[in-house]
């Protein structure tokens, strides 16, 4: 029989919810980088935000 998980115990929820955030954080990490990456990429280009819109 399958286990939902609130049938898990403290321990597995603990672990699950541990591998969830550093998933979230590495994610996150990896956004911030390439925003940086885009940012410099137009600063090195000189590219205006205004010709975006």
């Amino acid at each position: 029989m399958t286990r939902s998980y609130a049938d898990n115990n403290d321990g597995d929820k603990t672990k699950w919810s541990d591998t969830a955030n550093e998933a979230a954080k590495s994610a996150e990490e990896k956004l911030d980088d390439i925003k940086q990456e885009v940012r410099e990429e137009t600063e090195k280009t000189g590219s205006d935000k205004s010709d975006n819109h």
